[in-house]
């Protein structure tokens, strides 16, 4: 005697081996624009107008369209410059925006504990000064070797924003802005 399926069983094997293709193939489309939606660290140059200066600057923008760049200026101070998204938002007055690479410990400051340089849409931190092609700099390093930097601010309205970049690729960027042989430690090697 044979023992074959009835209608009903092959029906619903069916559907479920259908369900199954159709959720992989969403999820493999969801991976791929998840993909190519994430930000990507830049190296792009700015000219001062007046000086001719040139400026290398490590730049990303998130999907929110927040942008963080890195650079260093005429007198080798690396600086950081976090800029809010164009909207009508604008960052409350003199409150510095607060930054943490994973989990590490959150500041609001720049090195030697001075306040962030801040206007409506941006807030610049200064990471390190270099002398001697050296920079000794806790927070330039944590830019460099971490995973992501979590921005949390104030606006000019009361409300909080809060906003993130990933820091994968950030290292060979922010090197090549910065200067190739740039040798960057921290206070404690």
């Amino acid at each position: 005697m044979y023992n074959i399926p009835n209608v009903y069983s092959i029906y619903v094997y069916c559907y479920i081996i259908n369900m199954m293709n159709q959720k992989i193939i969403i999820a493999l489309f969801l991976l791929s624009l998840s993909a190519q939606s994430q930000a990507q660290w830049n190296l792009v140059s700015h000219t001062d107008t007046n000086s001719g200066l040139q400026t290398r600057v490590a730049t990303i923008e998130n999907v929110d369209g927040y942008k963080l760049e890195i650079y260093r200026d005429a007198n080798d101070v690396v600086r950081s410059r976090f800029n809010i998204r164009n909207s009508y938002d604008l960052l409350a007055i003199k409150h510095c925006p607060t930054f943490q690479v994973d989990e590490r410990e959150f500041s609001n400051r720049s090195i030697n504990d001075a306040r962030c340089l801040s206007q409506d849409r941006w807030s610049e931190y200064v990471l390190g000064y270099i002398t001697d092609n050296n920079v000794s700099s806790l927070p330039l390093q944590n830019l460099m070797n971490g995973n992501v930097i979590y921005f949390r601010f104030l606006l000019r309205n009361g409300n909080y924003g809060e906003t993130s970049f990933s820091l994968s690729g950030s290292k060979n960027v922010i090197y090549a802005s910065l200067g190739n042989d740039l040798v960057v430690t921290t206070k404690t090697e």
